[in-house]
């Protein structure tokens, strides 16, 4: 491993090889990773438009669990 690394870094050829190789990954996991937010903040736009157009959460639901939960503590 060790001799590797000596002749990647001693010569200028590979040198260019291994970075614009890396290079590219990166630009890659970032393009991914961007679109990943996108599409994350899109569905949160989403439920956020649906909490505001049905006048937020039911509490109608909520309230049962919450009294079921506290007779169990």
């Amino acid at each position: 491993m060790g001799d590797f690394i000596n002749l990647v870094m001693s010569n200028r050829y590979y040198m260019i090889l291994i970075l614009s190789l890396l290079g590219v990954i990166i630009f890659f996991i970032i393009k991914k990773m961007t679109k990943f937010f996108i599409y994350g903040f899109i569905i949160l736009l989403a439920f956020l438009a649906y909490l505001f157009y049905t006048g937020g959460p039911d509490n109608s639901t909520i309230e049962p669990v919450k009294d079921a939960v506290k007779k169990i503590k």
